[in-house]
């Protein structure tokens, strides 16, 4: 009787599971129903960016427009018989793509005081950005454009300062794509016909174009100005009892600001201020300070000042931005004792082109502590490869492509995320090692676990999703493959840590270890253990018949695809990785209701939706087949008849026979401590008995011989 009870009862937990199921995929059929497909975002044609919406959009009071003149094309707005602006079409005058590796397009409307009077959105292609979900923040993203002034910095940060950008969060590499296609087209018209500076085409610093340069090719560019002040207070002489070596570098210019203080600090205390400040580095060598003592109790610096022509300008910590340096940044550039970092704004009258001169105030020390203070000082001019003349129309400035922004801005995230893969190579090199120690080990891998689901999920936004590699396979056959990877720095990190595991471990690295959702399905399921929640174990006959619903999953959203990425965006919906990690449940209710659905039944079977609906899980285990290895360890005596580790496996991912299907393990180990612990594995535990009666045995004998 006590068989085919058991038999009945694994049929009716197989039969209730695959209703609940059913009821799962329903209401994401549901989700669809209720909010339907989103439409492309587009233009008819190419030439339907102009219309009178969109004109009297960006300019309320205009009357007519000229037709589209000059190469690339630009539209002359007039009011009563005044000219009061331009449009222009971004897709017209930049190749900047998008995230899906298409192009996208916006007019832009620029007056004649230089300023961005609004931005037009007419067409993307961007999958992760739907009006079903991400409508409001691309509207908000485009208004904050109205109203800056290109003379400014404009960057995206989302700080609330003058000039700052807040991006479209869970989209950042389409984001920074539109600012850079936006600012740089915007800039390209405005320089073109004299907007940044005052209706009059002037020469600026030259801010985008970067060229490698090392210490000595600054030296000889006349980028670095340098001075050699001895004890007694001169200049200039050379002498052995050098007090103060004192070098200046106005670090504006890309190419001089970068070299010197490295992309990170050049972006972070640089680029995101106006090209017209004023920005000075100076570095020492020697005894004497030019920082003095004062101005940590005064907040000034006595002993140096800047002087343009009749102006003064008397540099204070906080005024001036001050900012102490550890090093300096370029090839072949010497120690220096001191390194400082000066910020004069515009506002206060300074002219960035202008020559300008270091003022040092030389005071005695030691037994030349009463010497009259001598001044000494470095001019300064920016030499002329720095500065962009005066443009032509025709002129086209590019700024850096977007991509490196993008790995400026993330590293930090990429330094955390490198130590963290890092670690988990060691832990996963060192598994049968660290296996041993059951209760070591479950504490690191819970602790690795929410490391996955809070920060590379939540904080990083490093949740993959099937939209990915549809939207890289398809750049690689667009031509525009590298560009879309190098956008987003964590992702492609991700990628090439996700392939080379292939090689070693297959599948499960990824869905076991480094999925958000993964982790958070895993994460619950533990907490359902804790809390006596029932745990139904499918029959391995209605296993094996669901595993391929994954690969169903999987071709569906590849037909999808033949239609566009955005269609193929409404497809993998299937996937809740969006939902619940990327917007954190802050989306439609259908949505919300279907993630919640497959959230509680991995509450009673775990891991659900990765092991059987998941088409990233297909793709992760079509990968795997690149495995060459075998790490996972077993024993002739597992599966006949030592069934141990097939039943207590969490995703059931071990045959009857014993065999691992390395296609649906994830590597959470379970198998592996059985395997180590010599009390619970059947073959150690009666090898251990069998030991301790040859001991026996041998003992008896012993003492009958006595």
């Amino acid at each position: 009787m006590q068989l085919p009870l058991c038999r009945h009862y694994k049929h009716a937990v197989s039969a209730v599971f695959s209703s609940v199921w059913a009821v799962g995929v329903l209401a994401f059929i549901v989700c669809l129903a209720l909010l339907g497909v989103p439409g492309f975002v587009h233009a008819e044609a190419q030439l339907d960016w102009l219309n009178d919406e969109t004109v009297k959009r960006l300019f309320p009071k205009a009357i007519y427009t000229d037709p589209p003149s000059g190469e690339p094309p630009l539209i002359d707005v007039h009011s009563a018989g005044s000219h009061i602006g331009y449009l222009f079409s971004t897709a017209e005058l930049t190749d900047v793509v998008g995230f899906s590796g298409a192009p996208f397009n916006f007019v832009v409307g620029l007056d004649l005081q230089g300023e961005i009077v609004g931005v037009v959105l007419v067409e993307h292609a961007e999958p992760i950005i739907d009006y079903s979900s991400m409508g409001a923040q691309l509207a908000h993203f485009v208004e904050q454009y109205a109203g800056l002034d290109l003379s400014g910095s404009i960057s995206i940060s989302g700080q609330g300062m003058k000039g700052d950008i807040d991006g479209i969060s869970s989209a950042t590499v389409s984001a920074r794509a539109f600012h850079h296609a936006i600012v740089q087209s915007t800039r390209m018209v405005a320089r073109s016909h004299g907007l940044m500076a005052g209706g009059e085409s002037t020469a600026m610093v030259d801010v985008w174009k970067f060229e490698p340069l090392s210490w000595s090719e600054l030296i000889a560019a006349g980028a670095v100005e340098q001075i050699r002040i001895h004890k007694a207070g001169r200049a200039d002489e050379d002498r052995e009892d050098v007090a103060l070596e004192l070098f200046a570098a106005l670090v504006n210019p890309a190419s001089i600001g970068r070299n010197l203080l490295g992309n990170m600090r050049y972006g972070g205390s640089v680029a995101t201020h106006s090209p017209q400040d004023l920005i000075v580095l100076l570095m020492g060598k020697g005894s004497y300070s030019f920082v003095g003592t004062n101005v940590f109790d005064t907040g000034k610096f006595d002993r140096i000042r800047i002087e343009q022509g009749e102006r003064t300008f008397a540099l204070e910590r906080k005024l001036h931005h001050y900012k102490y340096l550890p090093f300096v940044s370029a090839e072949g550039a010497p120690k220096f004792d001191e390194v400082g970092l000066f910020r004069i704004p515009a506002e206060s009258g300074v002219d960035v082109l202008a020559p300008w001169k270091l003022v040092l105030t030389v005071q005695g020390e030691g037994a030349d502590a009463g010497a009259q203070a001598r001044e000494v000082e470095l001019s300064y001019s920016l030499a002329s490869q720095f500065v962009l003349p005066p443009a032509e129309p025709s002129t086209m400035e590019s700024l850096e492509a977007p991509w490196r922004e993008s790995w400026r801005a993330q590293t930090n995230n990429i330094v955390v995320f490198v130590c963290a893969l890092l670690v988990l190579t060691v832990l996963l090199i060192g598994m049968h090692r660290l296996t041993r120690h059951a209760r070591v080990y479950e504490v690191l891998r819970i602790g690795f676990l929410l490391f996955t689901l809070v920060w590379i999920g939540w904080i990083a936004g490093g949740q993959l999703s099937i939209i990915n590699v549809f939207a890289w396979l398809q750049g690689f056959i667009s031509g525009n493959g590298l560009t879309v990877l190098l956008g987003d720095p964590l992702l492609l990190v991700l990628l090439v840590f996700v392939v080379v595991s292939f090689v070693v471990w297959g599948r499960g690295v990824y869905c076991g270890w480094l999925c958000p959702f993964g982790a958070l399905q895993e994460l619950l399921a533990k907490l359902a253990r804790v809390a006596s929640v029932p745990q139904w174990s499918l029959s391995h006959r209605a296993h094996r018949m669901l595993w391929p619903l994954k690969y169903v999953s999987l071709a569906v959203v590849a037909v999808v695809s033949l239609y566009g990425l955005q269609a193929m965006a409404v497809a993998a919906e299937i996937e809740p990785f969006k939902t619940v990690i990327t917007l954190r449940m802050e989306r439609a209710w259908p949505f919300v209701v279907y993630a919640l659905v497959l959230l509680v039944v991995g509450l009673f079977v775990e891991r659900a939706f990765c092991r059987f609906l998941c088409p990233l899980g297909a793709v992760m285990a079509i990968g795997g087949k690149l495995r060459w290895f075998m790490p996972l360890k077993r024993r002739p005596e597992c599966g006949n008849p030592c069934q141990l580790c097939s039943k207590r496996c969490p995703i059931q991912a071990i045959e009857p026979s014993g065999a691992i299907n390395m296609d649906e393990c994830f590597y959470c180990l379970d198998c592996q401590i059985i395997h180590n612990d010599a009390t619970v594995c059947p073959p150690l535990v009666n090898e251990a008995r069998r030991s301790r009666k040859l001991d026996i045995s041998t003992s008896a004998g012993a003492a009958a011989a006595e």
